[in-house]
């Protein structure tokens, strides 16, 4: 009887904790991501690329202008290169930017944009880089995708949402032979 008591109380618990683990729903923000070129040589540095929102929706969409709250750190978006050997994604990122640091949130101090519908909002991402972490280098001939993911916890109050931009890429040696 203690197990069955147990075993209801686990189960009330993660239905009353669900709202807390994000809301996947559609609120019609499309994310991308648009990539200065789409092949360069190895030896070059990684191009930057933007993280573009679009509003498909009907109705206007507020988002958190988080992308950049510390001007001497680098973006506050999760960033990963995964290898497409075979026509699937590996198993670990080739490369990747966390970051570093957590913002203590101040109500008067956040911002926030309005997405009407059609609209676009673009967020440059420079110096990528500089920002990546590489496990091993790119490989020439090889296709790559660039994933980008931005975790908005306050555009709607009491909703969390997670937009991911995904971006194929090709590396191409291009010295002259």
């Amino acid at each position: 009887m203690k197990k069955i008591f147990q075993i209801l109380g686990l189960w009330a618990s993660l239905f009353f904790h669900a709202p807390a683990w994000g809301d996947m729903a559609d609120n019609g923000i499309e994310c991308s991501v648009v990539m200065e070129k789409a092949s360069f040589d190895p030896r070059a540095a990684f191009p930057d690329f933007k993280l573009v929102f679009a509003n498909k929706g009907e109705k206007a969409v507020r988002l958190f202008d988080d992308f950049y709250p510390l001007k001497e750190r680098g973006p506050n978006m999760i960033i990963k290169i995964w290898s497409q050997g075979n026509g699937k994604k590996g198993e670990r990122p080739t490369a990747w930017y966390l970051p570093s640091y957590q913002m203590e949130r101040v109500a008067n101090l956040m911002r926030f944009i309005t997405l009407n519908p059609g609209e676009k909002y673009e967020v440059p991402v420079k110096d990528a880089y500089l920002l990546l972490t590489c496990l091993q280098p790119l490989a020439s001939g090889k296709i790559y995708e660039l994933e980008v993911r931005f975790r908005d916890g306050y555009g709607d109050p009491g909703t969390r949402r997670e937009y991911v931009g995904k971006k194929d890429f090709i590396v191409i040696d291009q010295t002259p032979r």
